[in-house]
């Protein structure tokens, strides 16, 4: 959109409003996805990058759907859903080394994860002795 004149670039205006909503829609599940070290995307360094994200995100792809009346308006989506994606990489990189360095972020899920491991084992063990 950002290259392209307003003529060749439906397209790339379609791909961008598909890609707005499916970078969005990715970015909320990965939040849901990862437990307790989704807090580390909402705050900091890393909560301002996912927040512009989703604004930058968000508003680039309402400018795809308009981008066709007006160059500046393409070339302004385009840019924006550029920053988004950059934003949102970073934003998930930082949240990762900040998760890394707090021990909260790795030991608490690896205790769930093991404690979860160890009561199905009872119920599995549980179900082949059967009843006394």
């Amino acid at each position: 959109m950002i290259a392209a004149t307003l003529a060749d670039a439906g397209p790339a205006r379609r791909m961008a409003i598909g890609g707005a909503a499916l970078d969005l829609a990715a970015a909320h599940r990965l939040e849901s996805a990862i437990g307790i070290a989704a807090e580390t995307l909402h705050t900091g360094p890393a909560g301002r990058l996912m927040t512009a994200s989703k604004i930058l995100t968000s508003e680039g792809g309402v400018g795809a759907i308009f981008a066709g009346r007006c160059r500046a308006v393409a070339v302004v989506s385009g840019l924006a859903l550029l920053a988004g994606s950059a934003c949102t990489r970073f934003g998930i990189i930082q949240a990762g080394q900040e998760s890394a360095r707090d021990p909260k972020y790795t030991i608490v899920p690896q205790r769930e994860r093991l404690e979860r491991r160890e009561s199905e084992a009872v119920v599995q063990r549980a179900a082949v002795t059967g009843p006394d």
